[in-house]
């Protein structure tokens, strides 16, 4: 079983080595499936990993789009983005207590999980939960979900939870597929996210 896991994972290599190239090998339905295993755990195995880049969301009734850092450490986080109307940066971070949420005024607030504080403030329910792993291409754990792959054993779509999620490109980072942009919709939200850099540490 390891032997076939590192010729899926040499498959893999040899098709991010070919990112210059104007075509790629495409796998077949078998050959995706063990490589969209393999990618999966390595991905699952990262033991920290931080982003930045750039965000939009729109409702029927409003939008707006700023800069956005993540860090996720385990369990816990820290976010910070342009909240909008013009009201600064918000950063939110978890601990053993809840997820906080400071304002640019000094205020901060608490609650028990993101998706209360920004709705609360926003008005907009961002799924928080499960941004989590759909930023990294992958499903939230323990959730139903419908995957399509790129041909190259990554997550192409994803449906789960109501949620619509459309990777539109990735980026390699020591050797580890990461999305570069992706779409993430419902009948009430649509938020557009680009990422410019991924740190991992492995």
């Amino acid at each position: 079983m390891r032997v076939r896991a590192f010729a899926v994972l040499t498959i893999i290599l040899l098709l991010s080595g070919c990112a210059s190239q104007s075509s790629r090998p495409v796998l077949t339905s078998h050959e995706e499936a063990q490589a969209w295993q393999v990618h999966q755990a390595l991905v699952s195995g990262l033991d920290e990993w931080a982003l930045s880049g750039r965000i939009s969301v729109r409702t029927e009734d409003d939008s707006w789009s700023g800069k956005l850092r993540w860090r996720q450490g385990g369990g816990q986080f820290h976010i910070a983005f342009d909240a909008p109307m013009g009201m600064g940066a918000a950063r939110l971070h978890s601990d053993d207590a809840g997820v906080h949420m400071a304002v640019p005024d000094g205020k901060e607030f608490t609650a028990p999980d993101a998706e209360s504080l920004l709705y609360r403030f926003f008005g907009m329910r961002l799924p928080v939960a499960g941004l989590r792993y759909w930023v990294t291409g992958l499903p939230q754990p323990g959730m139903p979900s419908n995957l399509e792959y790129d041909g190259a054993g990554r997550l192409a779509r994803m449906q789960q939870a109501s949620w619509d999620i459309r990777y539109r490109g990735y980026m390699y980072v020591q050797n580890i597929a990461l999305p570069r942009k992706m779409f993430i919709e419902n009948s009430r939200l649509n938020v557009r996210l680009v990422i410019e850099r991924w740190d991992v540490q492995v």
